[in-house]
């Protein structure tokens, strides 16, 4: 029975792992094993009871590998939304000359820029708030629907061809399509001092050029937060992903391959007996 609670605790613990909402900087190590071992428990709960009676020590840890693979799949689609926030901050710091200023990122542990931090905290807050925690947890319980708990490996070749490269180009076009505008007129006022610094050299506009564009990129920002959260709002739902993942991985049933039957003729009328004449006798 431990066994069987520890297979199915493997999926949900990976997948948490990488979420940047509930990685174990943010969800403290006992808060987060309690939540996987009480997932887990419901997932058991519905498996036969003797589901790894004769499996081996090999077959049962093959078993574990497998279903932490899968975790960290799910986990790398639903955090995809989250490091688009992290990249749009970045892009933004470095063209405003802020990616000097470097500072830890505690919900990541890691070095992280000012702009960059802000908008993954922004969009964890929204991930809770909007309720895709929920969604999250019932991705997790319809992916055994998929690949079960004795099941398989997904398919290597979809996840080469259909889910990776989307999954990268959707983070590349939010990054871009969000980080555009703001990278746009941050180099015009690059450009504008370089060419008042060619016409008026004396002046040194040049020293003039981090103030303005450090006050530019906080009015910007202002605006900035409301489009990134209008924008990826349905995104930090996760029913987007929920759906893509369904698309690509859930089994389909096979189409009726019988012939479309044919339209049988109307039923023909009830004849009708003739009138039987009766002679009026004089």
């Amino acid at each position: 029975m431990l066994g069987l609670l520890a297979l199915c605790c493997a999926r949900f613990y990976a997948a948490m792992l990488v979420l940047p909402a509930t990685n174990d900087q943010l969800l403290l190590g006992r808060v987060r094993n309690g939540t996987v071992l009480l997932l887990g428990a419901f997932v058991a709960w519905g498996q036969p009871s003797g589901l790894l009676e004769s499996t081996s020590p090999l077959v049962f840890i093959a078993l574990v590998v497998k279903e932490a693979l899968i975790g960290m799949l799910i986990g790398f689609a639903v955090s995809v939304v989250f490091w688009a926030a992290e990249g749009i901050g970045m892009l933004i710091d470095n063209q405003a000359g802020y990616n000097n200023i470097q500072q830890t990122n505690p919900l990541s542990g890691q070095q992280s820029t000012p702009v960059g931090n802000l908008l993954m905290q922004l969009a964890i807050v929204g991930f809770y708030m909007l309720g895709g925690m929920m969604v999250f947890v019932g991705l997790l319980f319809d992916s055994y629907d998929w690949w079960p708990l004795t099941g398989m490996m997904p398919s290597w070749p979809v996840l080469a061809e259909r889910f990776f490269p989307d999954e990268v180009a959707g983070y590349a076009q939010t990054v871009l399509k969000i980080a555009g505008p703001v990278l746009m007129t941050l180099m015009l006022i690059d450009l504008g001092m370089g060419l008042l610094s060619k016409a008026a050299e004396k002046l040194e506009p040049g020293s003039l050029a981090q103030p303005i564009k450090g006050a530019a990129t906080m009015l910007l920002l202002v605006l900035l937060v409301g489009v990134f959260f209008h924008q990826v709002r349905e995104q930090l739902t996760l029913r987007p992903v929920a759906q893509r993942l369904e698309r690509i991985f859930a089994p389909r049933d096979p189409a009726d391959s019988g012939p479309a039957g044919a339209a049988s003729p109307p039923a023909p009328a009830p004849a009708t007996a003739p009138a039987a004449s009766t002679a009026a006798g004089r």
